[in-house]
């Protein structure tokens, strides 16, 4: 193993009675250690389940939690639900975008910040709802995300 700590990644296969169940902690295992999956994270899961990496490649791009290159320091993810998307969700990241050039599910150039779409967040009653750096908010209006991605803050990410 290249990419994976060897000791934590043969723990956590240890913990499940059939080693593909631990394909989901791997991969976070992998994010974990490198801020990202890297391909040398896939290529260890592989080898340490008895995987191709096809196999591993496509629980990877099911997931949208899982990042395949290093993150934006500031990470931005509107909730587009149904609570969300009628409270005004698109039209928030659509502002970003017109500000900022930067298209959903991207980052900026010099890898500063980043603005996604995920599925629900569990936060219905704050719509918009988002996660900013791994913290829930909301709910979220134009100003506020253009000053989160720009290290501003808001009053209450």
């Amino acid at each position: 193993m290249t990419a994976l700590p060897a000791e934590e990644a043969r723990a956590i296969v240890a913990r499940y009675p059939s080693p593909r169940s631990a394909i989901l902690p791997l991969l976070w295992l992998g994010q974990r250690t490198a801020g990202h999956v890297t391909p040398e994270a896939v290529q260890d899961v592989a080898e340490l389940l008895d995987l191709r990496v096809s196999e591993v490649e496509s629980v990877l791009s099911f997931y949208t939690m899982f990042r395949r290159r290093p993150p934006a320091r500031c990470r931005l993810e509107v909730c587009r639900s149904l609570a969300c998307a009628m409270k005004g969700a698109e039209e928030i990241v659509e502002h970003v975008r017109e500000a900022t050039g930067v298209e959903p599910g991207g980052q900026s150039e010099d890898g500063q910040f980043s603005i996604a779409y995920v599925e629900c967040v569990a936060a219905c009653d704050h719509a918009p709802a988002y996660i900013f750096n791994e913290r829930m908010g909301g709910p979220l209006t134009r100003e506020a995300a253009l000053a989160l991605i720009r290290g501003e803050g808001v009053g209450r990410p």
